[in-house]
């Protein structure tokens, strides 16, 4: 059955990573919408959050989309993409756990105790000195300045088919782990087993930061599953096949961060796990779904690559090599 043409124009007019932004923004409304009769006047911020959030990009993708051929293009669709993701890495947290009428902690912990054979949280008690703390907080930190990073060098510093590919890719890590978010909230262990514990964390400066950093954020809203992970390993993963060098210099920090996670009781191993997952599938995911849209646009006589930049595609090989011959035949 064919699609109707209008629907065809329109995926092939609006990039990928836009719409699955689109997607997750009216979903999140269609969330807070539903449970709005059962929980009242507490939705209204996030609703108000929300709407902006999808009335905004809408106008973004639109303008997009029609001055496609421009070069600041590419430019514009990383800033209003990067903005939007890490707004929503608050707002669908706390959505979650305002919305809906239960939280995932009990399930998580139950899937921890029964994978392990044990409670990875509580058993880490007897090691967790001062000294451990801060240094497992400093890392835990230095994803903040990581993802900056490798966004920035993402966005700026790849060839254009590579770039959108790496873009769409960090999009579906975020929009999937986002699900999680909204539909299965929690807390972390640090707060659902908190009268547990027999050893208080503490630390120095960088403990006391990552704390306050929560803090200021509105608590721990989003745990599973794990986008320190996921979002750690998405972009290493992409560095890896793409610049070795630079992806083999951030594995030792990612390897930490999985530490750092569990040290500070923010996660339950299943969330890591999840994390992992979904990074990995998403790596393959992004550079699919943006070459398929490439293929169909330059199929219809379209630009395949939006900002004009049609002509310059290389082709990946397996070993994440660039290779000479192209992806799409140039026009």
């Amino acid at each position: 059955m064919s699609l109707p043409l209008w629907y065809v124009l329109l995926r092939r007019a609006i990039h990928p990573a836009d719409r699955t932004i689109l997607a997750l923004l009216v979903l999140a409304v269609v969330v807070a919408l539903v449970r709005w009769p059962w929980v009242g006047a507490d939705l209204a911020p996030l609703v108000l959050v929300q709407v902006v959030l999808l009335l905004g990009f809408l106008t973004c993708a639109a303008v997009l989309a029609r001055w496609e051929t421009r070069g600041w293009v590419p430019y514009v669709r990383a800033v209003a993409t990067v903005a939007v993701i890490f707004t929503l890495y608050t707002t669908l947290g706390k959505l979650g756990v305002v919305a809906l009428p239960y939280l995932a902690d009990p399930g998580l912990s139950r899937a921890d105790n029964a994978l392990l054979g044990f409670d990875p949280s509580l058993a880490l008690q007897r090691f967790q000195t001062p000294r451990s703390v801060e240094f497992f907080s400093f890392i835990y930190a230095c994803f903040i300045p990581y993802i900056n990073l490798s966004l920035f060098l993402g966005c700026l510093g790849r060839p254009p088919l590579e770039r959108d590919q790496f873009l769409t890719g960090w999009v579906f890590t975020y929009a999937i782990s986002y699900l999680g978010y909204i539909f299965l909230p929690a807390h972390g262990p640090v707060v659902y087993q908190a009268a547990q514990y027999t050893v208080p964390l503490e630390g120095g400066f960088f403990y006391h930061s990552v704390v306050q950093a929560n803090e200021a954020t509105g608590g721990l809203q989003g745990v599973f599953p794990s986008l320190h992970v996921g979002g750690s390993v998405y972009l290493c993963l992409f560095d890896l096949k793409t610049n070795r060098l630079r992806g083999l210099t951030y594995l030792p920090i990612v390897l930490l961060i999985y530490g750092a996670t569990l040290w500070l009781r923010y996660h339950y191993v299943v969330d890591l796990i999840a994390g992992t997952a979904i990074a990995v599938a998403c790596n393959s995911l992004g550079r699919q779904a943006f070459l398929s849209w490439a293929r169909d646009r330059q199929d219809a006589g379209r630009p395949a690559l939006p900002g004009g930049e049609g002509n310059d595609l290389s082709l990946l090989s397996s070993a994440g090599q660039h290779r000479p011959a192209s992806v799409l035949s140039a026009h």
